[in-house]
């Protein structure tokens, strides 16, 4: 969930990052230059999601880090420590999710000159402000991308990160391009299950309306072909701000009238008008499923996503 301010929050300042980190960055340097003789390639990833993939791509090539993997944490709240920052440095590539939600990990990307960065902002080619500022990524261009930056929600999001990786990881080493790939095919084919749920969603999805207490799953649910309705109510929420009273009669009226198949809500929320917009939708007799903002401990991202579609096309049907 999103503060009002946390943009001030979450992008250090410059000055900042440098004291920070400039200490390490001669250390770092050596380092890289010495992982890279050795063939091993050192990646750090903002989210434990992509972390996930990159070490499904990398496989025995190098070692993987992620930054935030604690499922109880507000993302939005994190702020890196010394460590962190030194792992930033020590890092060939570095994962960020960009468009405002991780601005230290940009930040951190910026000052490792050497190192590949990948965005997933930038893969999706979604532009924050001018916040998002890797200085390596190829990517796909998506012109319809919605304002969203919970990018791990995208439905493709797993497959187009491990695509990119590819070529990431081959442009530091070159002769395991073909090692990358394979990789890369058998993570994609260990999707099967949650790519099938997709379309079961999406056929049960058709023609039905949806609406969010926080657009934390909203990517999911437009790729899917939803209509979401009341977003401003759920922007609001997602910015730390109440709902305005035509928000909430806007919300209440929607389901009053049978306009909403099912409400999503994010169990990690704290605003009080977000718990009691829902609580009108279970006393509507209005299904409720809940869909959190990071990954559940033990789950891997395939399974934590299939639950949630699964909870979904059991309320839809």
């Amino acid at each position: 969930m999103k503060k009002q301010n946390r943009r001030w929050v979450l992008a250090i300042p410059a000055v900042a990052v440098i004291a920070m980190i400039g200490g390490v960055i001669y250390q770092a340097a050596t380092k890289n230059a010495t992982d890279r003789q050795s063939g091993k390639i050192k990646v750090v990833a903002s989210l434990d999601s992509y972390g996930e993939i990159a070490k499904a791509v990398l496989g025995n090539q190098g070692s993987v880090t992620s930054v935030m993997d604690d499922p109880d944490m507000d993302p939005h709240e994190f702020e890196p420590t010394t460590s962190d920052a030194k792992l930033y440095q020590q890092a060939n590539v570095i994962i960020s999710n960009g468009g405002g939600f991780d601005n230290w990990s940009l930040n951190f990307a910026k000052q490792n000159k050497d190192a590949k960065s990948v965005s997933l902002a930038k893969l999706y080619n979604y532009t924050d402000g001018g916040h998002d500022h890797d200085h390596e990524t190829d990517h796909d261009h998506d012109d319809d991308t919605i304002g969203n930056e919970h990018f791990w929600y995208k439905t493709d999001a797993a497959g187009r990160l491990s695509k990119q990786l590819v070529k990431t990881y081959a442009q530091l080493e070159p002769s395991k391009k073909s090692y990358f790939q394979a990789n890369a095919d058998k993570y994609v084919a260990s999707l099967t299950d949650l790519q099938a749920m997709q379309k079961q969603v999406k056929a049960d999805l058709k023609g039905k309306d949806v609406m969010a207490t926080e657009p934390v799953f909203d990517n999911t649910l437009i790729d899917l072909g939803a209509t979401v309705l009341n977003q401003s109510f759920s922007k609001a929420v997602d910015e730390h701000q109440d709902p305005t009273p035509a928000d909430i009669r806007a919300w209440n009226s929607a389901i009053d009238d049978g306009k909403v198949a099912v409400v999503i809500y994010n169990p990690q929320s704290t605003g009080k008008l977000a718990k009691q917009a829902m609580q009108y939708a279970k006393d509507h007799n209005v299904p409720v499923v809940q869909a959190t903002e990071t990954r559940p401990k033990g789950d891997t991202y395939a399974e934590w996503q299939y639950k949630q579609l699964k909870a979904l096309d059991e309320a839809l049907k």
